[in-house]
Order: structure tokens, then C-alpha cells, then sequence
């Protein structure tokens, strides 16, 4: 074989076993009946199979065997159908069950190519190179653009609500998920334009690579991926707006103007029981407070209580929190008798889950980092 023929066998190789493991692992870890990390396994072990066909394309050229020419796995439909389910479950919106038939089409189109197998080569050629089969894997190719971009809105919606719900998102958001989207824009694009403008070893070197990383992206951060469950999901009733006539009356209008004043005046009620709630008990300095244990606190819905701080504050429930966290740390910096912590040990005493979220939350709140803070502190002195 040839040297780049050996080296890209090797790297597509990597990927195929580096993805399927994981995959089966994932399936092993399911014993609690996790369908997102169920999901996330086929994807792992689908997008692992994908690399058959470039792995089957070197050993055509040395294997005397008709099939290995022809034989190719794209996953069109079945990989983006996976992805979305995985995200549907894993993320705090409410699942459809019925998303599920999604999969059909993709499962067709597998379990077509391997019973293709069985018939003879000729019949093979003939269908995939028919007009009904190269329609089908267009509408494939167009429902992979369409479904993209929703998942990625789906996404960016999971971390809007997640903020209003918990005060430690780390590892519940799917940030890693979006950076996986784009590389697989970035992927598909240079793939394309490369294959027209400059083929050859570079090109196909930096898609293997980004086809290797992009399968390591996935298994190492799904490992560590957290369902989060929507806390605010109860029957509603019926609000005191929609019982105003729709009517162009003085009358209604002024009544329209007393419920938002009521309702305004009520927002500011239960934010200020947050505040002498948290000022009080330090609820904050607890890791994985939620809106829910603060409004079972203070006898109110989740809903109301993370709307309050919205509509108050102007921030949503995880800043709200971190801002208290940020100021205890403040003080833990100052306070003698802390000096022995590290930055890492303030970060966990002052309700910080981690490291990272303590630093991001500092700088975020005062353009410093908690290190940058302690030196000026010190100097202070």
C-alpha cells in the first residue's frame, strides 16, 4: 500500500474503533434506562460505521472483492434524526414521543443497503443509481440542512430556560454540542470546496483529523452531560388577562392597566422575599440550588419566583445567584482566617460547583479574575 493510503486507513480506522467503543460503553451505562445516553450511543456507533466507507475505498484497491467498490454508508437521514433526539431528551423542554418516527426514514435507508448486500452486484449498482434512490438521498441531504438549524435553536433555548431554573448549569448546558454543529458546517464546507479547488494529502489529512476530534468532542463531553428536568412545568391556569374582553372600552382598558400594576406590585412582593430569604439562610452557598427549593421556601410557584427575579432584577436566576456567590467570595478573600484556602477552595465555600464556573462568574460580574482580585486586594493593604 501506499505511505497516505496506510496513514488515512489508520486514521479512519482510529475514529471507527474510537466511536463504536464508546458507543458500546454508552449502551453499558444504560442500565438505568438513560434514552439520551441510549441515543447518544447509536450516534456514536452510526457515525463510526460512516467511516467504513472510506475505510472500504483503500481495500478495494488491494481486495479483489466486487462489493467493496460499490458499498457506501452516508447516514443522511439517520444521523441528524439522532442527534435531535438526543437533545430533545437530554434537554429541559418537553418531550414528544411521537418524534420517534423521525427515525423511520433513516432506518430504511440503512436496512436497504445491507439487504442489497445479499443480491447480486448488478442489482446493487442498479438501484442505487436509480432516479428514485437519488431523489430519496437528496430529500436526505435537504433534511439534514433543515434539521441542523433547529437543533441548534433547541439548544440555545435549553440554556435560556436552564439559567432561569438552576444556579449551576455546568454540565447541563450543550454548548459542547453547538461547537460540534459548526464543526460539522466547518467540515461539510472544506470538505466540499476542497474536493473542487485542491484535493490532495493536506486536505483530506485536516478532514481526518477534524473527523477524529469531532468524534473525541462527543464521547468525552456526552459522558458528562446531565439531563436537566424542566421545574416550572405544572397546568397553569387560566391568567386574570385573558378573562378581560378583548373590547375597546375605556372600562376594560383601565382594568387592563390595574392588573399589570397588581401584578407588577406582586413580582415585587416575592422578589423581596429572595432577598431576605438568601440573606438570611445563604441558600446561594449551596451548589445545586434551584428555583424550586426557593419558592417551596417561600410558598410560591417555580415559575412566579423565576419570573419575579426577571422582571426585578433584570437577570436571569443563575447570574442572580452567582452575584451573591461572587460577593461571599469577596469577602472569603478578605477575611484572614481563609488564607489557607486556595482560589479553588474560596470558589467551593462561597457555592461554586467548580473551578471554572467560579472564574467565569467573577469575571463576568467584576472584569477580574479571582486571582487578578487577590492580588489587588494584597497591594491594598
Amino acid at each position: 500500500m501506499e505511505i497516505n493510503k496506510v496513514f488515512f486507513l489508520l486514521l479512519n480506522s482510529i475514529d471507527m474503533c474510537q466511536a463504536i467503543s464508546v458507543g458500546i460503553f454508552l449502551f453499558a451505562l444504560n442500565r438505568k434506562k438513560n434514552n439520551s445516553l441510549f441515543l447518544l450511543g447509536i450516534f456514536l456507533m452510526v457515525s463510526g460505521l460512516s467511516s467504513l466507507s472510506d475505510i472500504f475505498e483503500v481495500f478495494s484497491l488491494y481486495v479483489n472483492n466486487k462489493y467493496l467498490k460499490v458499498l457506501s454508508f452516508n447516514f443522511l437521514w439517520l444521523m441528524p434524526t439522532l442527534l435531535y433526539l438526543y437533545v430533545e431528551r437530554v434537554s429541559i423542554e418537553k418531550i414528544k414521543s411521537k418524534t420517534y418516527l423521525l427515525l423511520i426514514p433513516g432506518i430504511f435507508d440503512f436496512l436497504l443497503n445491507i439487504g442489497l448486500i445479499f443480491f447480486p452486484i448488478k442489482i446493487y449498482q442498479t438501484v442505487h443509481n436509480s432516479l428514485i434512490y437519488g431523489l430519496f438521498e437528496l430529500c436526505g441531504f435537504i433534511y439534514l440542512c433543515v434539521l441542523i438549524p433547529i437543533i441548534y435553536k433547541k439548544i440555545v433555548r435549553h440554556s435560556k430556560i436552564l439559567k432561569n431554573q438552576y444556579s449551576s448549569i455546568e454540565n447541563r448546558e450543550l454548548k459542547w454540542l453547538l461547537v460540534v454543529i459548526q464543526l460539522l458546517v466547518i467540515l461539510f464546507l472544506f470538505g466540499l470546496i476542497s474536493t473542487i479547488f485542491f484535493p490532495g494529502f493536506i486536505s483530506e489529512l485536516i478532514l481526518s483529523l477534524l473527523g477524529l476530534f469531532i468524534t473525541f468532542w462527543i464521547a468525552y463531553n456526552g459522558l458528562s452531560q446531565q439531563t436537566s428536568i424542566n421545574l416550572s412545568v405544572v397546568k397553569t391556569l387560566k391568567s386574570k388577562e385573558s378573562k378581560i374582553q378583548s373590547i375597546d372600552t375605556e372600562e376594560s382598558l383601565n382594568k387592563e392597566q390595574e392588573l399589570i400594576e397588581e401584578k407588577t406590585d406582586k413580582y415585587e412582593e416575592i422578589f423581596n422575599k429572595v432577598e431576605e430569604l438568601l440573606r438570611e439562610e445563604k441558600l446561594y452557598l449551596n451548589p445545586d440550588l434551584t428555583v424550586a427549593i426557593i419558592a417551596n421556601k417561600i410558598g410560591e410557584h417555580p415559575r412566579t419566583v423565576s419570573r419575579s427575579i426577571n422582571i426585578i432584577s433584570h437577570e436571569n436566576f443563575n447570574r442572580f445567584i452567582n452575584k451573591y456567590r461572587v460577593e461571599e467570595a469577596k469577602e472569603l478573600f478578605k477575611t484572614k482566617e481563609k488564607e489557607h484556602l486556595n482560589i479553588e477552595g474560596i470558589g467551593i465555600e462561597a457555592g461554586f460547583n467548580s473551578n471554572s464556573a467560579f472564574y467565569t462568574a467573577f469575571k463576568k460580574e467584576l472584569n477580574l479574575t479571582p486571582l487578578q482580585f487577590l492580588k489587588t486586594t494584597k497591594s491594598g493593604k
